[in-house]
């Protein structure tokens, strides 16, 4: 009997003190379809194909960004992924409670009462969404679930009032007790500050009297998983949990 051909190797994830830093990537302006790597640009609701039979997961971090989902559906099998501009209100995009095994602070959503911001919704088969838990939910960071009773406006596509999301599992991050938005993710009516990823670093270094520099620090958390591992109960021991009635736990 012959033996099925072996699945084809996924491209890895590099992991580098740059990559970190330059978390959350490319984040577009548009709309856009991607497949395999190719990215088109979505200048009608036509352009988006058949989002029937498929899951909208709102992304709130580097699940926005062309070059991210190229590494999680790098296969041609994978299929194309529509990815639709939004404008969600009452939430907003913060740093999560734990680094990740490249070394970044990653973002979640979080209710922001007040605060609209612009994100990005992935419309996913379920083969598609799947993949993506592999990607999210493998190591316990976030959970996933449906957010319900959404005020969202979207680029193109269908009006959006229930959507799946990732939500980080030890809570999001806090200075001063108020969560840190990320600057790169455009947003009107914040009550916070927000950071980009260095400017977080520094201030972490900074509270808790850490000598390290900034890349020192990103890059023991990619070579010690024991260090990062202590270094997330720092941050978990004021975080803020995840407060929205309307959330149902799914994975």
């Amino acid at each position: 009997m012959n033996k099925p051909p072996p699945a084809p190797d996924r491209p890895r994830r590099p992991r580098s003190v740059t990559r970190a830093l330059a978390y959350p990537y490319d984040v577009p302006d548009r709309s856009f379809v991607i497949h395999a790597g190719d990215v088109r640009p979505v200048a009608r609701d036509a352009d988006l194909g058949d989002l029937s039979g498929r899951t909208p997961v709102i992304a709130c971090g580097s699940n926005q960004s062309p070059s991210a989902l190229s590494w999680k559906f790098a296969m041609p099998e994978d299929g194309a992924v529509p990815v639709v501009r939004v404008r969600l209100n009452d939430f907003d995009s913060v740093y999560s409670a734990h680094f990740a095994g490249y070394g970044s602070i990653p973002a979640t959503l979080h209710p922001a009462p007040g605060t609209t911001v612009t994100l990005f919704v992935n419309w996913l088969t379920d083969t598609q969404l799947t993949r993506m838990h592999m990607t999210e939910t493998g190591r316990g960071n976030y959970v996933y679930g449906e957010l319900a009773d959404l005020r969202m406006e979207a680029e193109f596509g269908p009006a959006v009032t229930r959507a799946g999301a990732y939500i980080g599992a030890r809570g999001a991050l806090a200075i001063d007790g108020r969560p840190v938005p990320l600057a790169e993710i455009p947003a009107t009516g914040r009550g916070h500050p927000a950071l980009r990823q260095r400017d977080l670093i520094e201030r972490l270094l900074s509270l808790h009297a850490l000598a390290d520099t900034v890349e020192a620090f990103i890059q023991r958390n990619i070579d010690d998983e024991d260090e990062r591992a202590r270094r997330q109960e720092m941050l978990r021991a004021r975080a803020l949990p995840f407060d929205y009635p309307a959330f149902r736990p799914m994975a």
